[in-house]
C-alpha cells in the first residue's frame, strides 16, 4: 500500500470533520507502508500474514477503536474526493435513525489501467452518481472500499469471518436490511480507487462478487 497510503492519510487529516481516530491493521507489509504511516498520528496494529482475511482484519481493528457512534471503513488506496467527505458521510448517517451505513461511488485513481477506466467510468456514465436510499441487498451495497457504519450495529453483529476473501460487507448489510434498516449511497462520499485490473481480472472479480 506504499503507493497511496500517504496520500490517503493526508486527505483524511485535511477533513473539516476532525473528531476521529485512525486505526491501521497491517498484515506483514514488506514495502514502505508502515514507514509512511508512522509519519502520521495513527494507531497501527500488526497481525501475522497467515491470520489475515478482510473480515478478520476489520473486526480486529474496530474492536480496538474507542469510537462510540460511527466507524469509517476504507482501503489504504481509497482517496476521499473532498475535505468534507467525512462530514458529509456523518451528516448523512445522522439524518435517519434507521440508516445502517453510508457508502459512495468510485473514480479511478491516476494512472489506473485501461480497463479500470473503461469499466468504472462507464458505470458512472450510464448510471450517473446520485443519492440513493437502498432497501434491498444487492451487488456492491455498502462496499467497504469506502463505507461509514453505525458501531452499535457492529457490536450487535460483527462481520462474518467465513467470508475470508471478501463479501463480508454485502452479507452484513443484507442482515440489517432484512431487519428494516436502510443504506444510503451518496455521491459526496465518493473516493478515488482502482486495482489496475485487466479485462480478465475484472471478469474474475465479477464472478466472485456474484
Amino acid at each position: 500500500e506504499a503507493t497511496w497510503i500517504g496520500v490517503t492519510l493526508e486527505k483524511l487529516f485535511q477533513q473539516t470533520y476532525n473528531n476521529f481516530e485512525i486505526i491501521i491493521v497491517d498484515s506483514g507489509s514488506r514495502d514502505d507502508t508502515l514507514r509512511i504511516a508512522r509519519r502520521f498520528p495513527v494507531s497501527i496494529f500488526e497481525i501475522p500474514p497467515e491470520d489475515f482475511s478482510y473480515p478478520y482484519a476489520l473486526n480486529y481493528g474496530i474492536a480496538r477503536s474507542s469510537a462510540t457512534h460511527y466507524v469509517a471503513i476504507m482501503s489504504a488506496h481509497s482517496i476521499p474526493i473532498s475535505s468534507t467527505w467525512l462530514y458529509d458521510g456523518v451528516t448523512q448517517l445522522r439524518r435517519r435513525a434507521d440508516c445502517l451505513g453510508v457508502y459512495g461511488y468510485l473514480i479511478p485513481l491516476p494512472h489506473a489501467s485501461f480497463w479500470d477506466n473503461v469499466i468504472i467510468r462507464s458505470r458512472n456514465f450510464f448510471s450517473p452518481p446520485r443519492e440513493i436510499v437502498v432497501i434491498k441487498p444487492g451487488m456492491g451495497v455498502l462496499g467497504f472500499t469506502n463505507a461509514l457504519i453505525r458501531k452499535d450495529l457492529w457490536v450487535q453483529r460483527q462481520f462474518n469471518e467465513a467470508y475470508g476473501a471478501g463479501g463480508e460487507d454485502g452479507e452484513w448489510a443484507a442482515h440489517w436490511l432484512g431487519k428494516g434498516c436502510v443504506a444510503v449511497k451518496d455521491p459526496k462520499f465518493t473516493v478515488r480507487h482502482s486495482h489496475n485490473l485487466g479485462l480478465r481480472g475484472w471478469y474474475q472479480q465479477y464472478r466472485y462478487w456474484q
